[in-house]
Protein backbone atom coordinates (compact mmCIF):
# COMPACT_ATOMS: atom_id res chain seq x y z
CA UNK A 1 0.00 0.00 0.00
CA UNK A 2 1.47 3.54 -1.06
CA UNK A 3 2.13 6.05 1.28
CA UNK A 4 -0.64 8.19 2.55
CA UNK A 5 1.40 11.16 1.68
CA UNK A 6 2.26 9.52 -1.94
CA UNK A 7 -1.43 8.85 -2.06
CA UNK A 8 -2.41 12.01 -1.30
CA UNK A 9 -0.37 13.67 -4.08
CA UNK A 10 -1.04 11.57 -6.39
CA UNK A 11 -4.81 12.73 -5.69
CA UNK A 12 -3.93 16.58 -6.51
CA UNK A 13 -2.19 15.54 -9.51
CA UNK A 14 -5.60 13.93 -10.94
CA UNK A 15 -7.13 16.31 -9.43
CA UNK A 16 -5.58 19.36 -11.20
CA UNK A 17 -5.04 17.63 -14.40
CA UNK A 18 -9.19 16.99 -14.42
CA UNK A 19 -9.48 20.39 -13.62
CA UNK A 20 -7.14 21.56 -16.94
CA UNK A 21 -8.83 19.19 -19.63
CA UNK A 22 -12.80 20.44 -18.22
CA UNK A 23 -11.21 23.85 -18.69
CA UNK A 24 -9.69 23.42 -22.31
CA UNK A 25 -13.18 21.94 -23.09
CA UNK A 26 -14.97 24.64 -21.83
CA UNK A 27 -12.48 27.72 -23.02
CA UNK A 28 -13.94 27.22 -26.68
CA UNK A 29 -17.38 27.56 -25.52
CA UNK A 30 -16.81 30.90 -23.80
CA UNK A 31 -15.05 31.93 -27.34
CA UNK A 32 -18.54 31.24 -29.64
CA UNK A 33 -20.18 33.42 -27.35
CA UNK A 34 -19.07 36.80 -28.55
CA UNK A 35 -20.91 35.98 -31.75
CA UNK A 36 -23.76 38.79 -32.33
CA UNK A 37 -26.13 39.16 -35.35
CA UNK A 38 -26.70 41.90 -36.81
CA UNK A 39 -29.58 43.23 -39.40
CA UNK A 40 -28.88 46.35 -41.76
CA UNK A 41 -31.24 47.70 -43.74
CA UNK A 42 -28.82 48.41 -47.10
CA UNK A 43 -29.85 49.93 -50.76
CA UNK A 44 -29.08 46.97 -52.04
CA UNK A 45 -31.19 46.27 -55.47
CA UNK A 46 -29.97 43.30 -57.31
CA UNK A 47 -27.93 39.92 -57.51
CA UNK A 48 -24.50 42.11 -58.38
CA UNK A 49 -25.61 44.22 -55.46
CA UNK A 50 -25.94 41.24 -53.26
CA UNK A 51 -22.28 39.47 -54.59
CA UNK A 52 -20.44 42.25 -54.25
CA UNK A 53 -21.41 42.89 -50.63
CA UNK A 54 -21.73 39.35 -49.14
CA UNK A 55 -17.82 38.78 -50.63
CA UNK A 56 -16.74 42.13 -49.51
CA UNK A 57 -17.88 41.71 -46.19
CA UNK A 58 -16.00 38.71 -45.77
CA UNK A 59 -12.75 40.10 -45.82
CA UNK A 60 -13.77 41.85 -42.51
CA UNK A 61 -11.34 40.47 -39.38
CA UNK A 62 -14.17 39.07 -37.24
CA UNK A 63 -17.12 38.83 -39.41
CA UNK A 64 -18.68 35.03 -39.88
CA UNK A 65 -21.52 35.53 -42.22
CA UNK A 66 -23.40 37.87 -44.23
CA UNK A 67 -26.71 36.96 -46.19
CA UNK A 68 -28.65 39.66 -48.04
CA UNK A 69 -32.36 39.07 -48.44
CA UNK A 70 -33.22 41.31 -51.52
CA UNK A 71 -37.07 41.26 -50.87
CA UNK A 72 -36.55 43.18 -47.85
CA UNK A 73 -33.28 44.27 -48.80
CA UNK A 74 -31.88 43.70 -44.58
CA UNK A 75 -28.42 42.00 -44.66
CA UNK A 76 -27.76 39.70 -41.49
CA UNK A 77 -24.45 39.80 -40.33
CA UNK A 78 -23.21 37.25 -37.76
CA UNK A 79 -19.82 38.72 -36.34
CA UNK A 80 -17.68 38.24 -33.13
CA UNK A 81 -18.23 41.55 -31.31
CA UNK A 82 -14.89 41.23 -30.05
CA UNK A 83 -12.79 41.44 -33.02
CA UNK A 84 -15.82 44.07 -34.52
CA UNK A 85 -18.01 46.54 -34.02
CA UNK A 86 -21.57 47.24 -36.37
CA UNK A 87 -20.40 51.18 -36.94
CA UNK A 88 -17.36 49.41 -38.40
CA UNK A 89 -19.48 46.80 -40.93
CA UNK A 90 -21.55 49.83 -41.63
CA UNK A 91 -18.90 51.70 -42.74
CA UNK A 92 -17.30 49.18 -44.91
CA UNK A 93 -20.84 48.48 -46.60
CA UNK A 94 -21.42 52.60 -47.47
CA UNK A 95 -17.03 52.60 -48.45
CA UNK A 96 -18.85 49.83 -51.05
CA UNK A 97 -21.47 52.63 -52.54
CA UNK A 98 -24.14 51.49 -50.73
CA UNK A 99 -26.74 52.93 -47.85
CA UNK A 100 -26.77 51.21 -44.52
CA UNK A 101 -29.47 52.05 -42.13
CA UNK A 102 -28.40 55.69 -41.59
CA UNK A 103 -25.21 56.02 -42.46
CA UNK A 104 -25.10 57.28 -46.54
CA UNK A 105 -23.79 55.47 -49.17
CA UNK A 106 -19.84 56.61 -50.02
CA UNK A 107 -21.16 58.88 -53.56
CA UNK A 108 -17.44 57.83 -55.40
CA UNK A 109 -17.87 54.53 -54.70
CA UNK A 110 -21.60 54.68 -55.42
CA UNK A 111 -20.55 56.23 -59.18
CA UNK A 112 -18.48 53.14 -59.21
CA UNK A 113 -20.97 50.86 -59.01
CA UNK A 114 -22.91 48.83 -62.65
CA UNK A 115 -25.31 50.79 -63.66
CA UNK A 116 -28.13 48.39 -62.58
CA UNK A 117 -26.79 48.97 -58.82
CA UNK A 118 -27.93 52.64 -59.08
CA UNK A 119 -30.94 52.29 -60.60
CA UNK A 120 -32.32 53.83 -57.79
CA UNK A 121 -30.09 56.59 -57.37
CA UNK A 122 -27.64 57.69 -54.68
CA UNK A 123 -30.34 58.36 -51.81
CA UNK A 124 -32.81 55.04 -52.90
CA UNK A 125 -34.85 53.35 -49.87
Amino acid sequence: MPNPSLRFCLQRISFLWFGFLLFAFIKPVQAQSSNDTLRIETSAICGMCKTRLESELGFLRGLKSAALNLDSKLLTVVYNSKKLSPAAIRSKISSLGYRADSVAANPKAFEALPACCQAEGMHHP
